[in-house]
């Protein structure tokens, strides 16, 4: 796709987006499997609420008249890959420890930060475009959500683990 307008760049982000979403209802089932407890819970909630993200999407594309296209991203497909590649370990919040993949906090994160700022692209350009409330709101209403997953997941990033040998003892 050539990209020689702010609609095609945003045509472009809103394709991302899309495919993204589409990749996080696998990537996020997958995650919640190879942990447990609240973060397991999390990831679910998140899950079902990509769901709408991916409708809403969906209703974005017919208010601009075109048929909803995904379109691959490589930081999507890296995320969800390394996390394929991972092997087994603990990998809740401190993965294996030795840096050679990511855990599911760590990717869950990863793909978080990556949607928190295409949406913020897609709502900057839908501005810059003078979209209509139809194509505006659903891409705010949907930042809003990913904002707050990810808020949740750094907070969960910030709490020791009591199983992690780094973490200072209590006296």
């Amino acid at each position: 796709m050539n990209v020689e307008t702010i609609e095609d760049l945003f045509g472009y982000q809103l394709q991302h987006a899309y495919y993204a979403e589409r990749t996080q209802l696998e990537l996020l089932e997958e995650l919640a499997a190879d942990c447990d407890g609240d973060l397991e819970s999390s990831l679910r909630e998140h899950r079902e609420e990509t769901r709408d993200h991916v409708d809403r999407l969906e209703g974005v594309f017919a208010a601009l008249g075109r048929q909803p296209r995904a379109s691959r991203s490589r930081a999507v497909d890296g995320f969800a890959e390394a996390h394929r590649n991972r092997g087994d370990g603990p990998n809740e919040v401190g993965g294996h420890g030795d840096g050679s993949a990511p855990s599911v906090l760590e990717t869950a994160l990863l793909a978080e930060r990556f949607e928190v700022r295409t949406y913020e692209t897609l709502v900057t350009l839908a501005g810059r475009l003078a979209y209509a409330d139809d194509v505006v709101e659903p891409l705010e209403a949907t930042l809003a959500e990913e904002r707050e997953t990810r808020r949740t997941l750094e907070e969960r990033e910030r709490v020791p683990s009591v199983a992690d040998p780094s973490s200072p003892e209590e006296a």
